[in-house]
C-alpha cells in the first residue's frame, strides 16, 4: 500500500510545530494575506521563511494558501508575493483564483499548484480540465462519495487531496455568496461570517414551521474510515483547523497519524480511544461523515447547539450535587447549557478532591447549574496538558547513526547519512592524555545528546578509538557543526532563483454581442418572455422538472425564432452523463450553453458557444483571460463593485456579461433542510418531495426570508432574500465597454417578469418595489 500524506493546518508557528511532532507529512499554512483564514494568526514574511525552513528540516513539505479571489488591484501584488514564497522554498500553493494561476504559470513555471476546494472541483471532468491547465493536484469538494473519490483519483490516475477531519460548510466551497450578500464579508475572501451558524426558521406557506440551527453542520470525521479511503488512491488526508488552538492540532493529527500508520505499517491503536479524544478535542453534537456514503440527512447537522458540545459527562441532580457519568479532574472546562466555568474544586462525601469517577456523585466549584442541567466536560485538563508539551519546538527527533574517529594526534572526524547524502565535520585536535584518558561511554553520551535542532545520534560508531583527551566544549561543538550543517543544506537544496518563462499566448474566442440574454425555470416565466418581441435570447434551466409547471427538454423543440441556451446545473456530479444527453439532444435547437460548470466547459469548449456563469468567480482580467480559449462569453462575478468593473473592463476588448436582474443563489448544497426537516427522517437520497408541495423560506433573525428550492437532485438552493436589479444602472455599464447583461428568473410570476421587462425597456425600476443593488455600490471586503 502506497505512502499517503498526512496534512495538518498551521494558523501558527505553535500548531506547525505542534503537527510537525506528532508526524505531519505536509503543513498547508496562510500567509498574512490572500488567504481564506483571513482571521487565523496566519504568518508574515519572516516567520513564513522560519517555518518553510523548520518543516524542511524535518522533510516536511510545506503548502501555502493564496486561495482567495484577487481584486484588479490586488493580484500584481499577490503574484509579488507568490515569488517571494518562491524564493523561499515553498512546495506548492494552494489557490482560488484562476488569475493569479494565469499569472504564475507565465512567470514561475516549474512552481507547484494545488486547486483550492473553493474552486468547486466535483467530478472526473473538472478534475481532468484542471489538470490539463497545469494544476499539480486537486483538492476535491468535500462532497463527494469514496465512489466518486476512487473514480478521479484511481481510474483517472489524477493527484488528489480530501479533507478527513474538521468543520464543514453547509454549501459547496466556493458558490457560497451568504455572508457576501447579506453581510458584506466574502466567504470567498477568506471573510466568511458564518450565518450558516445562526438560527433560523424555516416555514413553508402550507406546512408548521420549525426553528433551529438548520443550517450548521457537524464537524466529519473519518477516522474509522482510513482504510478505505487509502485504497480509495487519493494522495493526501486533509485536517481542517487553521483557527484551533496548536493542542486541537497536536491532538487530531496525532490521532490520524496513528490511524493511517494502523492501516499501513499494521501497528496497534485503538480507533475507540481515537476518536473519544478527537470528540473531546471538538465536536458539534457529535461528528458526521460528511457525504463519504451520501448521507445528507438530519444526522449531519448540529441542529441545537452551533459551537463545540464538549461530551455530556453528568446532570445535576440538585442544586448542589450532579450524578456523574464520566470522568473529571480540576482545571477541565465544564459547560451547563449556555454557560460554564473552569473546574476549581470537586467536593465528594463532604472532602475536596482532584478528580472524581463515573458514578460519582459530587459538587462542582463554582457552580450555577440547577436541578436537571445537563452538564459537559469542554476541555480535559489532562490531556491538554499532555498535547501541551507537543508544540515544544523540536520534541521530534531524527534519529541517525554517526561514526567518530578519536585518534592521538589527529582532529576529531565525525560524519552521519541522511538522506542519501554523507555529511562530514572535523574538530579539535585529540590529545595526549595527561593523567586520565576520556572514557568512550563519556564521549559517546556526549554525541547523543540533542538540544535545539531536529537530529539526535540514536548509535554512535567508533571506528577509531584511542587513548586521548579532548575537552567536551570540544565534542558538543563537534555534534552541533554537524546538525547545523545538515539543517542548512536541507532547508538550503529547496531555496529557488526566480526567472521569467517565455510562454506564447493564448488563442482567444471572441463571442458575439448578445444584448440581453434572459433566463427562466418554469412555463408561466417562458410564457412572459415569448409574449415579449424584444426577448432575442433565452436560456432555459431544466433542473426543476419534478416541480409543477417546471420546464423540461420538450420546451426546446417547441420555441422559434429565437436564440435558445441550455443552461446547466453549477454542480453535476453522478449525473453529468444524463446532462450530456439533454444537451446532446437538444443541439439541435440551441445556440449554446450557459454554465458555470468547468466539467462542461472541457466537454463542450470546441461545439458550442459557451457563456460562462457568475459562480465561476471571475474576479480580474487575468481570470477572464484563463477561461478566454474556452468561453465566449464570460459573466463576471457579482461581488464586483463598480469601480472594480471598470477597472478590469479598461484594457479587455472582448464580450463580457454582466447580471442585472436575478434573486442571487446564496448557497447550493447536497443537504437539504426541506426534505431534513418535513420529508422522511433518514439520510438516504429516498425524499416524500415536501419541496414540491409547498413552498419554502428560510426566516433569520432579522426576519429577512430566503426562498429555498430543490432541484431534480434532491439539492437545495438557498437565493437572496432580494432581487438584483440594476437595471438604471445598464446605461453606465455600457460606458464600461460591457455588451451582455444577464437577467436571471427564479421564482418570479409571470406577472413579475412581464414587470421586468418594463423596466428594462424603460431602464427604470418600479417605485412600488423593493431590490437590491447587491456589491454594484459597496463591494466586499
Amino acid at each position: 500500500m502506497k505512502r499517503i500524506e498526512l496534512l495538518a493546518p498551521a494558523g501558527s508557528m505553535e500548531s506547525l510545530i505542534a503537527a510537525i511532532n506528532r508526524g505531519a507529512d505536509a503543513i498547508y499554512l496562510g500567509g498574512n494575506k490572500f488567504s481564506a483564514r483571513a482571521y487565523a494568526s496566519n504568518f508574515d514574511n519572516e516567520m513564513m521563511m522560519k517555518a518553510v525552513d523548520y518543516a524542511h528540516s524535518y522533510g516536511v513539505k510545506v503548502y501555502v494558501t493564496i486561495n482567495t479571489l484577487l481584486k484588479e488591484s490586488e493580484i500584481k501584488e499577490a503574484l509579488k508575493y507568490a515569488g517571494y514564497l518562491y524564493d523561499i522554498g515553498v512546495d506548492a500553493l494552494i489557490i482560488q483564483d484562476t488569475g493569479l494561476i494565469n499569472l504564475i504559470q507565465k512567470t514561475y513555471k516549474d512552481f507547484e499548484l494545488h486547486a483550492s476546494t473553493q474552486m468547486t472541483v466535483h467530478n472526473g471532468e473538472g478534475a481532468i480540465y484542471f489538470t490539463e491547465k497545469g494544476l499539480s493536484r486537486i483538492v476535491l469538494s468535500r462532497e463527494l462519495s469514496l465512489k466518486e473519490i476512487k473514480h478521479i483519483s484511481k481510474d483517472l490516475g489524477i493527484e488528489t487531496e480530501i479533507f478527513v477531519h474538521g468543520a464543514l460548510c453547509v454549501c459547496y466551497s466556493g458558490q457560497c455568496l451568504m455572508s457576501s450578500m447579506i453581510g458584506g464579508r466574502s466567504g470567498n475572501r477568506g471573510r466568511c461570517a458564518q450565518p450558516c451558524r445562526m438560527e433560523y426558521t424555516l416555514k413553508g406557506e402550507k406546512t408548521s414551521s420549525k426553528k433551529a440551527y438548520l443550517l450548521s453542520p457537524k464537524d466529519m470525521c473519518l477516522i474509522d474510515d482510513v482504510e478505505e479511503i487509502i485504497k480509495s488512491g487519493t494522495s493526501s488526508l486533509k485536517v481542517e483547523g487553521r483557527m484551533k488552538r496548536p493542542e486541537y492540532v497536536a491532538g487530531v493529527v496525532d490521532t490520524y497519524r496513528r490511524a493511517i500508520d494502523k492501516v499501513i505499517y499494521k501497528q496497534k491503536f485503538d480507533l475507540k480511544k481515537g476518536r473519544d479524544k478527537l470528540t473531546q478535542l471538538f465536536n458539534r453534537e457529535g461528528f458526521s461523515k460528511a457525504y463519504l456514503y451520501r448521507n445528507i440527512g438530519r444526522d449531519m447537522m448540529s441542529y441545537n447547539f452551533p459551537k463545540n458540545t464538549g461530551i455530556l459527562i453528568g446532570k445535576a441532580i440538585d442544586k448542589n450535587e450532579v450524578l456523574l457519568d464520566g470522568n473529571i479532574s480540576i482545571g477541565d472546562g465544564i459547560r451547563y447549557k449556555d454557560d460554564g466555568f473552569v473546574l476549581g474544586k470537586i467536593i465528594r462525601k463532604g472532602k475536596e478532591v482532584k478528580e472524581a469517577f463515573k458514578g460519582d456523585k459530587v459538587k462542582l466549584v463554582p457552580s450555577g447549574y440547577k436541578k436537571g442541567d445537563l452538564i459537559y466536560r469542554m476541555s480535559d485538563k489532562k490531556m491538554y496538558d499532555e498535547l501541551k508539551d507537543y508544540v515544544k519546538p523540536y520534541k521530534r527527533k531524527i534519529l541517525l547513526q554517526g561514526e567518530l574517529e578519536f585518534k592521538v594526534g589527529l582532529p576529531l572526524k565525525l560524519k552521519t547519512k541522511f538522506n542519501n547524502k554523507e555529511y562530514e565535520v572535523l574538530g579539535d585536535i585529540v590529545e595526549v592524555a595527561q593523567k586520565s584518558p576520556l572514557d568512550m561511554s563519556r564521549v559517546e553520551e556526549c554525541l547523543m545528546k540533542s538540544g535545539e535542532i531536529p537530529y539526535k545520534f540514536k548509535k554512535i560508531l567508533f571506528n577509531t578509538f584511542e587513548d586521548g583527551f579532548i575537552r567536551i566544549s570540544s565534542l558538543n561543538n563537534l555534534r552541533r557543526e554537524l546538525f547545523e550543517k545538515i539543517s542548512k543544506e536541507e532547508t538550503s537544496s529547496y531555496r529557488r532563483k526566480r526567472f521569467k518563462c517565455d510562454i506564447s499566448e493564448k488563442k482567444l474566442k471572441i463571442g458575439e454581442d448578445l444584448g440581453y440574454v434572459y433566463s427562466c425555470i418554469n412555463k408561466d416565466q417562458l410564457k412572459a418572455l415569448l409574449e415579449d418581441n424584444t426577448v432575442k435570447n433565452i436560456a432555459l434551466d431544466i433542473s426543476y422538472t419534478k416541480h409543477k409547471g417546471a420546464l423540461n427538454i420538450e420546451d426546446f423543440k417547441n420555441i422559434k425564432n429565437k436564440n435558445l441556451f441550455f443552461m446547466t446545473p453549477n454542480i453535476i456530479k453522478e449525473e453529468f452523463e444524463n446532462i450530456v444527453k439533454q444537451i446532446d439532444e437538444v443541439l439541435p435547437y440551441i445556440k449554446g450553453l450557459i454554465t458555470s460548470n468547468v466539467g462542461i466547459i472541457s466537454l463542450y469548449k470546441d461545439k458550442l458557444f459557451i457563456i460562462g456563469d457568475y459562480k465561476l468567480n471571475l474576479f480580474n482580467k487575468e481570470a477572464l483571460n484563463f477561461y478566454r480559449e474556452d468561453i465566449d462569453i464570460p459573466t463576471l462575478s457579482l461581488e464586483l463593485n463598480r469601480k472594480e468593473i471598470k477597472e478590469i473592463m479598461k484594457t479587455v476588448d472582448y464580450n463580457v456579461a454582466i447580471g442585472v436582474y436575478g434573486k442571487t443563489e446564496l448557497m447550493v448544497s447536497e443537504y437539504c433542510p426541506i426534505g431534513s426537516t418535513f420529508g422522511n427522517k433518514s439520510n438516504s437520497k429516498e425524499c416524500n418531495g415536501a419541496c414540491m408541495r409547498d413552498e419554502f423560506t428560510l426566516i433569520d433573525r432579522k426576519k429577512e426570508e430566503f426562498k429555498v428550492l430543490g432541484d431534480n437532485r434532491c439539492r437545495s438552493h438557498i437565493l437572496n432574500s432580494l432581487a438584483l436589479n440594476l437595471v438604471e444602472e445598464i446605461k453606465e455599464l455600457k460606458t464600461f465597454n460591457i455588451s451582455t447583461f444577464r437577467v436571471d428568473f427564479k421564482d418570479e410570476k409571470y406577472s413579475e417578469v412581464k414587470t421586468i421587462l418594463s423596466e428594462i425597456k424603460k431602464l427604470k425600476k418600479s417605485e412600488n418595489r423593493v431590490y437590491t443593488k447587491g456589491h454594484y455600490k459597496r463591494g466586499v471586503e
